[in-house]
């Protein structure tokens, strides 16, 4: 199958693609970026069957079989490759964490807003990633 991009589009689509191979995280950082993937999105669907079929979970599960990386690696293993710690919360911890991030005061200095924002970033990706929607409260 042929995918056809502009300059544009796979300019920007290589940069998300980047930062989501390098930091495990996949967060938009601009409009642009969910217009490549609208844009993507509609290509293959126009040029796929399969997702309009009655067993598509089932292809979608063998595609997913045969691509993935043979090997014994868990996503705790690339963590911990990364240097990094799995952390289980449930879903409300993590809720608490993003607003006590939106609570920090403005006087506060820099490195820690920074690290705060970071930690904030990654929990409102994991809800997403877990197809929680972020309360804002």
């Amino acid at each position: 199958m042929d995918i056809k991009l502009n300059d544009d589009e796979a300019l920007v689509l290589f940069e998300l693609l980047t930062r989501f191979t390098e930091e495990e995280l996949f967060g938009l950082e601009d409009q642009a970026e969910m217009r490549v993937l609208w844009n993507l999105q509609a290509v293959l669907e126009s040029a796929l069957a399969e997702p309009f079929l009655s067993n598509y979970k089932e292809l979608l599960a063998e595609a997913r079989d045969r691509l993935r990386d043979k090997g014994n690696f868990t996503n705790a293993d690339a963590e911990q490759e990364k240097g990094r710690l799995a952390l289980w919360l449930e879903p409300k911890q993590i809720q608490f964490l993003i607003h006590e991030w939106r609570t920090i005061p403005k006087e506060t200095p820099e490195p820690v807003r920074k690290q705060w924002g970071e930690v904030a970033f990654r929990a409102m990706a994991a809800l997403h990633k877990a197809g929680i929607k972020h309360e804002n409260t």
